[in-house]
């Protein structure tokens, strides 16, 4: 039978209606989980033992693992934050954040995912003179000219100073799934600040620079990555 203009009229309407009941179903409360999800809150924090990291610091006797704690988001994102010895007076915390980002397991999912945990880029000039400004306050502070980097790639730093002390800020977004990141995981962010006596700028960054990702299903070892 040959469709006529009118049956293909309506053929039309009947798919945009189709469309447009699905959309409502994912956004009513007969889908109030979706709607829950994308703006899921995070979990509280919670206290870890440093051996669940999903990263693995050198030992220091000047930065040493004094505690650990996690939260989640979702189903999507994990976040942990490590708390490092201050030999310092200074105000705040010796901290590495740490983000990951997985990958949904589902198409569904992949639509449902709450919002990121971490802004790209991970700084502008304006979040970052805010942030140093908070973490330094009455500190010298200097912006890198240029990139360091650590077995996993680039990464860029601040530095701060005073008569006596000296600091660092120093963050990377690994996005390297094809050599470094596991098949699942699809970024992890690390943010490092630490401060300590005297201006060996260097001694600071070297925890950054020695840290070792244990994320599992990891596709390669770190001495594997000779092209870093």
């Amino acid at each position: 039978m040959r469709e006529t203009p009118i049956s293909r009229t309506g053929r039309r309407r009947t798919i945009v209606l189709a469309a447009l009941a699905a959309a409502t179903l994912l956004t009513s409360g007969c889908a109030g989980w979706v709607r829950d999800n994308l703006t899921q809150a995070p979990t509280p924090w919670r206290r870890i033992q440093p051996a669940a990291l999903p990263v693995t610091l050198p030992d220091s006797r000047d930065f040493p693992v004094v505690a650990a704690r996690m939260r989640d988001t979702g189903t999507v994102y994990k976040s942990y934050v490590v708390a490092l010895g201050n030999p310092t007076v200074l105000p705040g915390e010796n901290r590495l954040t740490v983000d990951v980002q997985t990958l949904p397991d589902s198409l569904f999912g992949a639509l449902v995912q709450p919002p990121r945990v971490f802004p790209v880029p991970l700084y502008t000039m304006e979040t970052l003179t805010e942030t140093t400004k908070r973490e330094f306050p009455e500190m010298r502070i200097k912006v890198a000219d240029g990139a360091r980097r650590n077995r996993y790639g680039d990464y860029d730093y601040v530095t701060a100073q005073d008569g006596e002390n000296s600091c660092v800020l120093a963050w990377q977004l690994i996005t390297d799934r094809k050599r470094i990141l596991p098949e699942r995981i699809e970024a992890v962010r690390l943010d490092y600040r630490v401060c300590g006596v005297g201006s060996n700028i260097r001694a600071l960054l070297a925890p950054f620079e020695a840290m070792t990702l244990t994320l599992p299903e990891t596709v390669l070892e770190v001495q594997d990555l000779g092209g870093l």
